[in-house]
């Protein structure tokens, strides 16, 4: 496998409370410092075993009670955790044991491997996949590395999670046009519907007392995480927050605190919500309800986990192109340990107590010399240039021609390998048509905009906006630092599972801005409900080969021009004058754009980051 970039080694919790500086980025010492005053008081929080409970399916036959815990081992530490990472062009799972913080790879399909949870008996690791064209559960026998599949349904299924002894998966479903949560047992031969809502129903997590599972749902308009009984199918709506999403529930191991994300991804926050454990018993709505039970603002972060022991959270920060898996101490002392950090997307992180057998480990640090094949090569042109400028290119049958649209020949080529990507996973040659690709320095610029663009060094194309028209694209919108980006779903050509995966967001409607009112003075409104079918996320698979979302700008709400959501372009880390040398003199860069701004010299991500 080739060298991952940004990898580093971990020692992960081993360290975590010790009285030195811990090793994070910057943003991290403001952040903590504000949380100490209140997770000091979370410290507080009592933190009682829950009564002995028996697990009850849907049915009202009780199963087995829940297996106990492993012994914790001190302050969080030990065992070894799980995630899931897209690392050249495909997610896999991937496993960080604590003892060693060496990283070791678990998949190796080519398919999508993600969403791991690791069993309470430590003996299987769910995951989902979509290596037989569809997506469907598998199962990991992690003392022999064997996967077995759980689920063959025609539909999709992801997204599992454990029952506290082992026996069960609650899981999401898409049937007849919904998506809905399921649960399932380990032997395939039960299952059970467990909601039944029109509007997508997401992110099950089984509380440890196996009479609740608590689900993202955006059933109010927005993703709220929901808790519903298994003894009698009571529903309650946990967060109730309109302006806000919620995603990513995950219980403590007593059941007394329940962690979760709110925000788009890249601007999340982490919160910790406690439990009336009388009232979850006895499902009294009004206490669970209250207010009394008002969340805890955790820290910035996503997707959070619990350790073995519920003495640390381990969560994914991302800043800039970097993504960090990070543990910090739940008992809200404000430290925190970078575990591991990478340019790749890291996600659903699963932590166990239990350690994976020496003989496996041994087989699987063999295989990560393995290397991987590359997405794509990019070829260089011959210049004409003494100087090796970089040359453009044309891209091939775009616009009706061959020579139409043009490239820079630094980044032709992983434009062509993300067409044959996009036709392949989606079932559309969506890349056929473009708005545009290479401008020259004289061009005239859109209204209300200027000539700096990276279209003018031939790293930036507009796709085809017909789509959204014809509604075979969806827009999602998400605000990063107070800066508003598009993500983009191209609605799958065949809709038989084969292709795609249901949304779990509600897009964004461009077209009621002609509404007037606030629809006109937000720039538009959300759409009334998700639209059904299979997508395919288009924005991580650009990021698959370099190409980059471009943010809107600060009059998109008004100017159609500064929406942007069509544009994206490959930087590659570097400033927009440094993208403009690969192609010209810094004279004649001089002579057309006379004192440039000091953010031109300044990595596009930087920049984009800005508090304007």
């Amino acid at each position: 496998m080739k060298k991952l970039t940004g990898l580093h080694p971990w020692r992960w919790i081993k360290g975590l409370f010790q009285p030195h500086p811990v090793r994070l980025p910057l943003l991290f010492w403001p952040l903590f410092l504000f949380s100490l005053g209140l997770l000091l008081w979370y410290r507080d929080i009592p933190r009682t075993l829950p009564g002995e409970t028996r697990f009850i399916v849907v049915t009202a036959t009780p199963g087995p009670p829940a297996a106990p815990s492993p012994t914790p081992t001190p302050v969080g530490s030990g065992g070894a955790v799980v995630f899931a990472m897209r690392h050249n062009g495909n997610s896999d799972l991937y496993l960080l044991p604590q003892n060693d913080g060496r990283l070791l790879r678990l998949t190796y399909n080519p398919a999508e491997d993600r969403d791991p949870a690791w069993s309470p008996d430590g003996r299987w690791l769910a995951f989902a996949s979509n290596r037989t064209h569809n997506w469907d559960l598998y199962l990991m026998d992690m003392h022999s590395g064997t996967v077995l599949r759980l689920t063959r349904d025609p539909t999709f299924e992801a997204g599992p999670a454990w029952s506290p002894d082992s026996q069960w998966l609650a899981y999401e479903s898409y049937a007849e046009g919904n998506l809905n949560i399921h649960i399932i047992n380990v032997d395939g031969e039960q299952t059970y519907q467990l909601t039944h809502d029109p509007a997508p129903d997401f992110s099950p997590a089984w509380s440890p007392d196996g009479r609740h599972i608590t689900f993202t749902s955006l059933r109010e308009g927005n993703r709220d995480i929901h808790l519903i009984s298994l003894d009698g199918g009571t529903l309650v709506n946990l967060t109730n927050t309109p302006e806000q999403n919620e995603d990513n529930a995950s219980w403590s191991h007593d059941g007394t605190h329940l962690a979760y994300s709110s925000g788009a991804p890249g601007n999340e926050k982490i919160h910790v919500l406690p439990f009336d454990q009388q009232a979850l018993a006895s499902g009294d709505q009004q206490a669970l309800t209250s207010g009394a039970l008002r969340p805890l603002l955790f820290g910035i972060g996503g997707e959070p986990t619990w350790s073995p022991d519920d003495e640390a959270l381990t969560y994914i920060f991302r800043q800039g192109m970097n993504s960090y898996l990070v543990a910090a101490s739940s008992r809200g002392w404000a430290l925190a340990q970078e575990g591991y950090s990478t340019t790749d997307w890291m996600e659903s992180p699963s932590w166990t107590a239990h350690t994976i057998p020496a003989e496996l480990s041994q087989q699987l640090e063999a295989r990560m010399t393995q290397e991987d094949s590359p997405l794509y090569t990019e070829l260089r042109m011959e210049s004409s240039s003494p100087t090796g400028k970089a040359t453009l290119v044309g891209l091939p049958d775009v616009n009706g021609g061959d020579n139409r649209e043009k490239l820079s020949d630094k980044v032709n080529d992983s434009f062509n390998a993300l067409r044959r990507s996009i036709l392949d996973k989606t079932g559309w040659d969506y890349f056929t048509i473009l708005g545009d690709s290479y401008r020259p320095m004289q061009h005239t610029p859109r209204p209300g905009q200027g000539r700096i663009s990276w279209h003018v060094c031939g790293r930036a194309v507009d796709i085809n906006q017909g789509f959204l028209r014809d509604d075979r694209i969806e827009l999602v919108r998400e605000d990063i630092g107070g800066v508003t980006y598009w993500r983009v779903y191209i609605q799958a050509k065949l809709q038989d599972a084969t292709l795609g995966e249901p949304l779990r967001a509600i897009p964004w409607d461009l077209a009621a801005r002609s509404k007037g009112g606030l629809a006109a003075a937000q720039g538009g409104e959300l759409k009334s409900e998700a639209p059904a079918g299979y997508y395919v996320d288009f924005t991580t698979l650009a990021a698959d080969y370099g190409w980059e979302r471009r943010n809107a700008l600060s009059g998109w709400r008004s100017s159609w021009f500064d929406i942007e959501w069509w544009h994206f372009q490959k930087t590659e880390g570097m400033s927009w004058y440094d993208c403009m040398l690969e192609m010209y003199d810094a004279d004649e860069i001089a002579e057309s754009y006379g004192d440039l701004p000091w953010w031109t010299k300044r990595p596009e991500w930087e920049v984009a980051a800005y508090p304007w």
